[in-house]
């Protein structure tokens, strides 16, 4: 191959790596809910830290919301949803902290 023929190859695969970093970043919206502006609020916890402090909080949520509620202390998996909300109660029933994970 001549030297042409290689930096043109080189660029052909370069090209869509070179476009992708120049790509928009897009913001994740959740159904029924605002679009969320923290990168790090993939389930949308911050509209339910309102109830943080409350004992046994009457909490809608959306339809199809994956949720985990657990109290301080109990054994939960590790796997990581990004899109689960998870309540963390007190041994009293007061929620204590709202996540993603």
């Amino acid at each position: 191959m001549t030297l042409i023929r290689k930096s043109g190859l080189t660029m052909a695969l370069l090209a869509p790596l070179a476009l992708m970093a120049c790509a928009d970043t897009t913001e994740i919206v959740l159904p029924d809910a605002d679009v969320v502006t923290d990168p790090g609020d993939t389930c949308g916890a911050a509209a339910y830290q309102q109830y943080v402090g409350q004992k046994s909080p009457a909490i809608s949520l959306p339809a199809g919301t994956v949720v985990r509620d657990y109290r301080t202390g109990d054994p939960v998996t590790m796997d990581m949803a990004p899109a689960r909300i998870n309540f963390e109660y007190d041994r009293s029933g007061t929620l204590v902290k709202v996540t993603c994970g």
